[in-house]
């Protein structure tokens, strides 16, 4: 199994400090896409033999598109390989590869994972101690993390008239074989919603979740779930990773949001916009 992973990220380089060493010796080549300015997250594909494309495609329409640097990205994979979609801020079980090559995968098909919620740096060192998520290498647990939410659209998405379209592997992990699909849908500006665009590509037969595995979402510190969901969509500008922890050596990303009512404020501007896409189909 050929297996390329392609990451989009851009000032998340003190999550992708910890995801790079659980996931880097699991693929064949890493793609790591990031604009110009992101120095950190360009030191650490040199140090870790990561190919690192440097791009500013992001801001060509002036707010961040996420999807048009996938595009970039995807010139670095090659024909013949699966490539795995893979957010910066996943971290993935030292069992994934074995997984999937002893998976009957079919290049016709869109494969996805569940994930689990690790909150904060702490709770991720905690984690990194124990067992992990496969108990005497059979039974499949939480570890003790929370479990993320599935998507599976009992009524459809927006614009799809209540239709049930089922589950559809989010962007976070989406594993798919590079001859399956010529490009990846660019057209909504952010970091949300082109993912389902892309899944909608396959009919729900062929969308497939792996129950073999899990994957851990890294998250910066929140009070309540879903606090900062959704603010990153346009650039990075929640709390970092290590917020709150003894040990200040991480690198930290910039801008940092940390003012409630700076969030507050965010928040609105991204519903304004969601709705605003909505209403003219942008």
């Amino acid at each position: 199994m050929k297996l390329h992973a392609l990451t989009v990220s851009v000032n998340y380089s003190d999550l992708l400090v910890h995801t790079i060493a659980t996931n880097k010796d699991l693929f064949d080549r890493w793609v790591i896409v990031t604009d110009l300015r992101d120095t950190v997250t360009h030191e650490l594909c040199a140090v870790n033999n990561l190919l690192c494309v440097k791009t500013d495609v992001f801001y060509t329409k002036g707010i961040f598109n996420k999807w048009a640097a996938i595009n970039e990205g995807l010139k670095y994979v090659d024909d013949d390989a699966w490539v795995l979609f893979i957010d910066s801020d996943i971290a993935l079980d030292p069992s994934t590869r074995r997984v999937l090559e002893n998976l009957s995968l079919n290049k016709g098909c869109l494969y996805g994972i569940d994930r689990l919620n690790c909150v904060g740096l702490q709770a991720w060192l905690n984690f990194r101690k124990g067992v992990g998520i496969l108990k005497e290498n059979w039974m499949l647990t939480t570890a003790g993390l929370e479990f993320g939410a599935r998507l599976v659209h009992h009524y459809g998405h927006e614009g799809e008239n209540g239709r049930f379209e089922g589950y559809r592997p989010c962007g976070y992990f989406q594993l798919a074989h590079r001859s399956a699909f010529t490009t990846h849908p660019q057209d909504s500006l952010g970091a949300d919603h082109e993912d389902m665009v892309f899944a909608r590509q396959w009919p729900r037969d062929r969308r497939v979740l792996i129950p073999e595995i899990y994957c851990v979402h890294l998250e910066a510190p929140r009070v309540k779930a879903g606090e900062f969901w959704g603010v990153n969509w346009y650039g990075r500008v929640s709390p970092p990773f290590h917020e709150g922890f003894s040990d200040t050596g991480y690198p930290q990303p910039l801008p940092v949001a940390r003012l409630p009512l700076r969030l507050w404020i965010l928040r609105l501007f991204f519903k304004v916009l969601r709705w605003f896409k909505r209403k003219h189909k942008y």
